[in-house]
């Protein structure tokens, strides 16, 4: 019985096309199984994440340089997400959509670096 449960399971999987590949999370995000808009706010909000605690712990130890640093990265790091959205995106008024999409980026931004400097005293 369970070696006919097995045979079943097995050539289930072999016939489905939808079955799960194996692939890693990272492949999946990689190759654009997700979609784009899940994979432009996963990494968008993955950076914005690390910049925070980073960020908030150079301020509470008063490091400015390496703050500094942080937040060029943090600003070139939103510029690649922007140029890969703009190559990714196949629907219309791209312009429109980018300039959006480029808004929502800087106010989180803003927001993300008046949080990290909330560690002044």
């Amino acid at each position: 019985m369970l070696l006919k449960t097995r045979a079943v399971i097995t050539m289930a999987h072999s016939s489905n096309p939808d079955a799960i590949d194996g692939r890693s999370f990272l492949a999946k995000l990689v190759a654009g199984d997700y979609g784009l808009a899940t994979t432009y706010w996963l990494l968008y909000f993955a950076g914005a994440g690390a910049f925070f605690i980073f960020g908030s712990r150079a301020v509470d130890n008063e490091n400015w340089i390496q703050y500094l640093t942080m937040v060029a990265v943090m600003l070139g790091y939103t510029f690649i997400l922007v140029v890969g959205v703009r190559a990714a995106y196949k629907g219309p008024q791209m312009w429109k959509v980018m300039s959006r999409t480029s808004s929502v980026f800087m106010i989180i931004n803003i927001l993300v670096g008046i949080s990290t400097l909330g560690f002044i005293y």
